[in-house]
């Protein structure tokens, strides 16, 4: 194994797991692999830190946990090594209130999480079909006032399709602001979030409580929100199937997609 890598973290969703969710047998032995040697493995998501990330280990049959997990896309991370729980930069109640209100005209649905549940503006199909997908229990707020009652790490859009994002998006960038950055995360998926926040900042927290060089750390990803974590890290590796904004800022990109084991093979073939 290369001695001077400290830590593995990925992405989840078309990194380390496939589209239908499923982490590949190859992905699996390497991380043990990695893991049996010393080297500190985590996971990086836009979900929370709750049951929705520490749940996972179990879920994909390790009987181990993560060393971190990193939150709603930088804006959480839990240190497992010192027992750590931090926050970062939630997005203001007021520039929630102003992102709905703006994006108001174009009918797209809206939601916030609270704890392990999602916060929906209505109830319709996709949002019904992701909850039970991701056992994420769902509340139709009341109002659109609770949608905003109080400060959140972000506000997700859940689009029909890829056309609507593009819409979306477009409006979005109609209201440039200082106090909020959005985001495509997903085919159909864009988010509002306060600038300062990215899975990079949370990275380089986890490193300086524990002393880990950066340059010691590999980072996969596929899509925008992961860009700045593989730019953090020493390595940073972008899967064959990401956008063309992380392919540009990765060091490397995988020889397999997230359907062909493409982190298991690139573990093999470059790190162990």
């Amino acid at each position: 194994m290369k001695k001077d890598v400290k830590l593995v973290i990925a992405d989840i969703d078309g990194t380390l797991v496939n589209f239908n969710k499923q982490m590949m047998p190859l992905t699996k032995k390497m991380l043990e692999e990695l893991h049996k040697q010393g080297v500190l493995l985590g996971i990086a998501s836009g979900r929370p830190c709750g049951n929705h990330l520490s749940k996972r280990a179990e879920d994909w049959g390790f009987d181990f946990q993560f060393d971190v997990l990193i939150g709603m896309n930088g804006g959480q991370m839990r240190d497992f090594v010192n027992d750590r729980y931090t926050e970062y930069y939630p997005l203001k109640k007021e520039y929630i209130k102003e992102i709905i209100e703006f994006m108001n005209p174009t009918g797209i649905n809206s939601y916030v999480y609270r704890g392990d549940s999602t916060l929906v503006r209505w109830s319709d199909e996709r949002m019904l079909s992701s909850s039970y997908r991701n056992k994420e229990p769902m509340i139709v707020a009341k109002n659109d006032e609770e949608m905003w009652e109080k400060d959140n790490n972000k506000l997700l859009f859940r689009c029909k399709d890829e056309k609507e994002v593009e819409y979306g998006m477009s409006v979005a960038s109609q209201h440039p602001s200082e106090h909020y950055q959005f985001f495509k995360t997903a085919p159909i998926m864009f988010e509002f979030q306060d600038p300062r926040v990215n899975k990079g900042v949370a990275l380089k927290a986890f490193c300086e409580m524990n002393n880990i060089p950066l340059e010691s750390v590999v980072a996969f990803g596929d899509a925008q929100n992961d860009d700045q974590m593989l730019e953090v890290a020493g390595l940073g590796v972008c899967m064959l199937n990401g956008g063309n904004s992380t392919k540009a800022v990765a060091d490397i990109i995988t020889e397999y997609d997230c359907e062909h084991d493409g982190i298991g093979h690139f573990i093999k073939d470059h790190i162990l």
